[in-house]
C-alpha cells in the first residue's frame, strides 16, 4: 500500500508540472555602454585683418579747411591731450589782450602736483615762468604743468574750463565739450572731453593764427627746470617727416592715440587728424602718408620706441 501511494505521489508531482509550463527564462542584463566624450567646438581661427589705423580722421587745407578726405569726421571721440591744444588757444587770447605774460611767475598748488600721467614732476611751492609751463604742457604733454597754468590764469580749473567751452562755442565747434583741463581719463562717473575731426579742424586753424603756438608744438627736443630735465615731443612727426612743424597727439586707454598735425610746402599748408588709432605707430604712420599723398612729401624717418604714459602718446 505505501509503495503504491508514493507512486501516486509521483504521478500526480508530474501532471503539476506538465500544467505549469516551461521555467522563465533569466532576464538578459544590459552591457553599459560607456558614453561618448564630448569634443570641443573649434577655437576660431586668429584675425588675420590688419588693425584698423582710425576710428575717424580727416586731411584738411589750413587755408580755408576745407576738408580734402576723411572718414567718420563727426563722431565725436574722446579728446585725451588733444585738450592742451585748447588750453593753449586761450591762453594766447590772453596774451595777447595783455592781461598775461610769458615771463609771469606760476606758483605751483597741491593740486597741480597730484596729477598723474605724463609729467614734469611738479612740486607744490615752486614757481616757473609761463612760458616754461607752456612749453612742458604742448611738448611734454606734462598734465601738472597744464593744471598750473590753467589755475594761474582762471584762479581755478574749474574756471578755466568754462573759458575753453566758451571759446569751443566762439569756433562753431558744436560737438566738442571740455571736462577738463588736460585730457587725462575721468574719475569714476566723470565725463571725458570729446571732440570730432571737423572741431578739430577749426581748433588747429585757431591755434595756427597765433605763431607762438606753432613755435612751442614745433620743438622735437628740449630741457625743463633749468636744464636739468630733457623732453621730447609726443608728436614724433616733428623733426622726421620734413614740413610737419606741430601741433599735439593725445593718448588714454579708451580714446587710443589721437593726433592733430600740420605740415607746410612752399604755401600750402594741410591738418590731419586722426582719432582712434590703435597703436602710436599706425597712427603716426597713417598721418605721414596722408602728408605725403597731398604734399609730396618724403619719407618719414625711423621712429623713437613706442611711448607708455597714461596721457600723451
Amino acid at each position: 500500500m505505501k509503495k503504491l501511494g508514493i507512486v501516486a505521489l509521483a504521478v500526480l508531482f508530474s501532471i503539476a508540472s506538465a500544467h505549469a509550463g516551461p521555467a522563465p527564462a533569466p532576464k538578459k542584463i544590459a552591457k553599459a555602454t560607456a558614453a561618448k566624450p564630448k569634443v570641443a567646438a573649434p577655437l576660431p581661427a586668429a584675425s588675420t585683418q590688419p588693425k584698423r589705423p582710425f576710428e575717424a580722421y580727416a586731411v584738411a587745407d589750413a587755408a580755408d579747411g576745407k576738408i580734402l578726405e576723411g572718414v567718420n569726421v563727426s563722431l565725436r571721440w574722446p579728446q585725451a591731450s588733444l585738450t592742451k591744444l585748447m588750453l593753449a588757444v586761450v591762453v594766447m587770447d590772453r596774451i595777447e589782450r595783455g592781461v598775461l605774460h610769458l615771463g609771469d611767475r606760476v606758483t605751483i598748488s597741491r593740486k597741480a602736483e597730484g596729477m598723474g600721467g605724463s609729467q614734469v614732476f611738479l612740486r607744490a611751492g615752486e614757481t616757473f615762468a609761463l612760458d616754461e609751463l607752456m612749453r612742458a604742457a604742448l611738448v611734454e604733454s606734462a598734465n601738472d604743468a597744464a593744471f598750473a597754468v590753467a589755475e594761474h590764469t582762471a584762479g581755478g580749473s574749474d574756471d578755466f574750463v568754462r573759458l575753453m567751452n566758451t571759446k569751443a562755442q566762439a569756433l562753431g565747434m558744436t560737438d566738442t565739450e571740455f571736462h577738463c583741463v588736460h585730457g587725462l581719463p575721468p574719475a569714476k562717473g566723470g565725463t571725458d572731453n570729446f571732440t570730432t575731426c571737423n572741431d578739430m579742424i577749426r581748433l588747429a586753424r585757431e591755434a595756427l593764427r597765433h605763431p607762438q603756438i606753432l613755435e612751442w608744438t614745433s620743438i622735437a627736443q628740449t630741457t625743463f627746470r633749468s636744464g636739468t630735465l630733457p623732453i621730447s615731443n609726443k608728436n614724433k612727426l616733428v623733426g622726421r617727416v620734413p614740413g610737419v612743424d606741430g601741433l599735439k597727439t593725445g593718448y588714454t586707454r579708451r580714446a587710443g592715440f589721437n593726433i592733430v598735425a600740420t605740415a607746410q610746402t612752399g604755401e600750402r599748408r594741410l591738418i590731419v587728424v586722426v582719432l582712434g588709432s590703435p597703436e602710436s605707430r599706425i597712427r603716426n604712420g597713417f598721418a605721414a602718408d596722408k602728408f605725403r599723398e597731398h604734399l609730396l612729401l618724403q619719407p618719414a624717418e625711423p621712429e623713437d620706441p613706442v611711448e607708455t604714459t597714461a596721457s600723451g602718446g
